[in-house]
């Protein structure tokens, strides 16, 4: 004899649905995230990083999504807005330890006017390709003048290194 179907189906996490989520103020929570993220979708699960000494935050987490759709929905709009006062960097989870730690298609920015945010950096580059992760350097909520842009492949690295090379960007040769 055949059961009965559940009236409810066990959600299955997707591969590729875990944000790493960056830049956080230190007083940022559990709660605070998930007051953040709950609106994009279903959260598998959130885990805030903490020292393992201390028990303080260090300032990053990981946001798991139950597919693929809801992290690049979350990605989408919630990348560079403040929580507690602070823009998030939301990036896609790298899990290949060699594209982490070869540099593997990052480029440094340096020369930035001061006005230039993290989003606006982004924005600029985006049109060479797919961005991992786009950050300009700052101390005490402003700029230092340079930034870094990684691209999901040296391709589209090397292209924006050739279309923006010295090109004029709020005043200021890049």
């Amino acid at each position: 004899m055949a059961e009965a179907a559940a009236p409810w189906k066990q959600q299955v996490l997707q591969r590729g649905a875990s944000l790493y989520v960056g830049d956080l103020d230190p007083e940022v929570t559990e709660t605070d995230l998930r007051a953040a993220f709950y609106h994009v979708g279903p959260i598998s699960s959130l885990r805030l990083c903490r020292c393992c000494l201390t028990g303080k935050s260090l300032c990053y987490s990981y946001v798991n999504f139950y597919s693929h759709a809801q992290a690049s929905r979350a990605l989408g709009l919630l990348n560079h807005t403040n929580l507690k006062g602070k823009p998030m960097r939301i990036m896609w989870c790298q899990r290949d330890p060699f594209s982490r730690k070869t540099g593997f298609a990052n480029l440094f920015v340096k020369n930035l006017d001061f006005s230039i945010s993290s989003s606006c950096l982004e924005s600029i580059f985006s049109m060479y390709g797919t961005i991992l992760s786009c950050k300009v350097a700052e101390e005490n909520g402003r700029s230092k003048g340079f930034g870094f842009v990684q691209f999901d492949s040296q391709d589209s690295a090397l292209a924006a290194q050739t279309a923006l090379h010295d090109t004029m960007l709020g005043g200021k040769k890049l």
